[in-house]
């Protein structure tokens, strides 16, 4: 049997909402995101896990707590620092707007995936490092199925590397607040993806937001 992954965006946050680029930097679960996490739980209540991993960042932890809350038998997440966000150096904290007036040329070149944001991790170096991450969990639970709560750019990179997509092209998806990709890893490796951006618990309980943090 391949191993199942539920890969999850963590749920709105106040960086979010600000349009700011939280990275590595801690920001708190909006009262609306609070509501998507319990959406999701309740979405994912009879679906048993063999495995939780989250990012270390509170935003994705807590995320994960309410995705569990419901599981039959009490799960706790390993967290995983590989499973963070992109670390945008002194972009951090920054809301697109300052980042605009400040770095215009840069913030352009950056979003047409030719440049980091100064100071930050590059976006090779982000789909690397999260999907080392991921495949390192599959290795150790065979024939599973894993919870993983990551990030929106983080994310998308991760798909990105997986898949072999283009370097120009890591950007060229939509990952909402609590969405569900799901994917299976044969025994070779091989990775498939069975399912994207599946957000539809979120109906009547929030909308998605912005893409960073």
């Amino acid at each position: 049997m391949p191993t199942t992954v539920l890969l999850v965006r963590h749920a709105e946050t106040y960086g979010n909402i600000e349009g700011r680029f939280c990275g590595h930097s801690e920001t708190e679960l909006t009262p609306k995101g609070i509501e998507q996490a319990q959406a999701l739980g309740r979405r994912l209540r009879g679906q048993r896990f063999d495995a939780a991993y989250s990012s270390d960042l509170s935003r994705a932890h807590r995320t994960a707590l309410h995705a569990l809350e419901h599981h039959a038998e009490p799960l706790a997440p390993v967290l995983d620092p590989g499973l963070r966000e992109m670390h945008y150096g002194e972009w951090e904290s920054l809301n697109g707007r300052e980042i605009g007036e400040k770095y215009p040329d840069q913030l352009r070149e950056f979003f047409r995936c030719k440049v980091p944001a100064p100071g930050g991790e590059s976006i090779q170096q982000v789909r690397e490092r999260t999907a080392t991450a991921l495949r390192r969990t599959v290795s150790a639970h065979p024939e599973s199925t894993i919870l993983v709560v990551s990030h929106g750019n983080a994310i998308m990179a991760m798909i990105a590397e997986l898949l072999n997509v283009p370097h120009e092209s890591s950007w060229s998806f939509a990952v909402a607040n609590t969405s569900i990709t799901r994917m299976t890893f044969s025994k070779s490796g091989r990775m498939t993806l069975t399912g994207f951006n599946d957000h539809g618990h979120l109906e009547g309980a929030a909308a998605p937001t912005a893409v960073f943090g």
